[in-house]
Parts: structure tokens; sequence; C-alpha cells
């Protein structure tokens, strides 16, 4: 079947389309989904140090619940052609114009579906295939509601997307440990020159 048969979708909004400060209309403060958010779901290594956090001033007319990000549904990042389930805790950032927002329907669980799309050989050849020969990659809506999916029964996907949740958590835990053990590292290398320099100006 076709992914279309399965989802509905939503392309991001593009913020300076949508942010007005200036409207007399009733206004809302919003923050809209970062890669940061993003990467840091999937347990990917987010190189930025420092991420602005900017909010914007958007007319609520504008503002239609399928451009929020909620725990119904799936996030697509156009570039990276990955797929997250995002937090509660990232419930109701702005989707902008790098993103697209994938509602499933009852039967598919959110997070079987974000392993089936990130991981799957079957996805990941027609995304190649899709994105062959361009030189900026990015997956347009159309192709992605074209792309073939075959999904197992939904207590199978339920089973399957739990075994991801958990094999995702343990990568952000080893992940962490691997951080702090160079900050130990670190911090251990830079007390032995502070005691060595110490030990030199004693001598003398």
């Amino acid at each position: 079947m076709k992914l279309s048969e399965i989802a509905e979708f939503t392309q991001g909004a593009f913020k300076n389309r949508l942010e007005d400060p200036t409207s007399e209309v009733e206004l809302l403060q919003v923050k809209p989904l970062s890669l940061k958010e993003f990467n840091e779901t999937l347990g990917l290594a987010y190189r930025i140090s420092k991420d602005r956090d900017v909010t914007i001033t958007v007319p609520k007319e504008k503002l239609s619940p399928n451009l929020l990000t909620d725990t119904n549904s799936t996030i697509l990042h156009i570039h990276t052609q990955k797929v997250v389930w995002l937090p509660e805790k990232y419930t109701g950032l702005l989707i902008t114009n790098n993103f697209i927002k994938i509602q499933l329907v009852s039967n598919v669980d959110e997070a079987f579906f974000e392993w089936y799309f990130n991981e799957h050989p079957s996805i990941q050849k027609q995304l190649a295939i899709l994105c062959e020969g361009t030189f900026n990659s990015s997956l347009k809506l159309s192709h992605l509601k074209d792309l073939d999916v075959n999904l197992p029964p939904y207590q199978q996907q339920i089973a399957i997307g739990k075994i991801a949740q958990l094999k995702k958590k343990k990568k952000l835990l080893m992940s962490e440990k691997s951080r702090l053990q160079q900050l130990y590292i670190q911090h251990k290398l830079i007390q032995g020159i502070t005691t060595i320099g110490g030990n030199k100006n004693d001598n003398q």
C-alpha cells in the first residue's frame, strides 16, 4: 500500500509568513521545532553548541493545530529523510517548512513507524532512489505520499516499537556515558597539569 493510504500530511509553514507582531488580532507566542529537539529525540549528536531559544509572535487565526507538534503524530525532516516520534515535553512546537507532520491512522503504532521509516531496508532503498543525483537532497511531499509500505499486524508493531524505543534509549545512555567519561578524563588531565606546574614552582 501507499503511505498516503495510512496517513495524513501537513507541510510545515514558513515562519516569516506566519509571524506578525503588529497584528491587531489575538496573538500567541510559539517556539518553532528545531533540529536540537529533533536530533536529541532520535539519539543523534547535535553539533551546534548553543541553540537559540527563539519564540515568534503569530496571529491565533493562523496557528492551526495541524502546524503544532503532538504525541499522536510523527515528524519528518525533509533534508535528512528521518522521522521522529516526539515525546510529550516537545508538544506544541511550531512545525516549520523543513518538516512534515505525518498523522497516522489508528492501527499504526508511532514507535514502530519511526523505526520502520528510519531503518527498514525497503524504505531506505526507495529514499535512496528518490534522492539520487540531487545536490541538496530533500524529500518532496508528493514522493512521501507515494512510498510503498508493508506493515505487520498492529500487535506486532507494538512489540517491535517497544524494542526499538529501548534500543534508542540504550544508545542515548551510552552516548551520555561516553560524554561524561570524556569530561572526567579532561578534568584529570587539567588537574595533572596544574599539579605538575605547582611542583615545579615548589622546587624552585
